[in-house]
Parts: C-alpha cells; sequence; structure tokens
C-alpha cells in the first residue's frame, strides 16, 4: 500500500530549537534506512516552509503508524496520510464507470 504522507512542523518555542538542530542527523539516517528497505520511495519539502510530504509502501497501516511515529521528530509534527492508487488501475476502473453508466 502507497500512501502520500504530508507533514508539517508545529510551532515550536526557542528552548526546543537545539533539540530540533540535534535531531538532523538521526532523521536523515532514519529516511535512508528506509529508502534502503524500499518503504520511502521520496520525500519532498516544501520551498520556503516547514513542511512537505514523503511517499511510503508499507504492508499495513500499522506498519504505516510505526514508521511515522518512530521518525525521530515525529512529536514535533503534525501529520496526515492518504492512500494512493496506481493511476493505471485507477483509469480503468473510472472507465468501467463510465461504461456502466451509459447502459
Amino acid at each position: 500500500m502507497k500512501f502520500l504522507v504530508n507533514w508539517c512542523m508545529l510551532p515550536m518555542p526557542p528552548e526546543m530549537m537545539k533539540t530540533a538542530i540535534d535531531l538532523v542527523p538521526a532523521s536523515m539516517e532514519y529516511e535512508k534506512n528506509l529508502k534502503g528497505k524500499g518503504k520511502l520511495l521520496a520525500s519532498y519539502t516544501f520551498s520556503g516552509q516547514s513542511k512537505g510530504f514523503v511517499i511510503l509502501n508499507v504492508e499495513s497501516l500499522e506498519e504505516l503508524n510505526e514508521i511515522i511515529a518512530k521518525e525521530p521528530y515525529s512529536l514535533m509534527l503534525s501529520f496526515e496520510a492518504i492512500p494512493l492508487v496506481d493511476f493505471e488501475h485507477s483509469l480503468k476502473v473510472w472507465k468501467e464507470v463510465l461504461e456502466r453508466a451509459l447502459k
């Protein structure tokens, strides 16, 4: 199952900024590990913003939850997970629906 996971940095008090900086290496290593396992397919940030998204390939909702929860920044971020459907499969289904509607 593939998911688009939007993330957004939560407001951070100044005293948390040092902790956030210290988490950068751990977060980079976590991302590298997920890519190596084929779980992380893509990751991007939005230019000039403290938010972005990843595309995850997981076996279950439990695995999705675990990956999000174990992200080193997880307590500093909000997340929204959106299931993805293969484009060709989606077109096939829509074609069937439209053909049925014409009958």
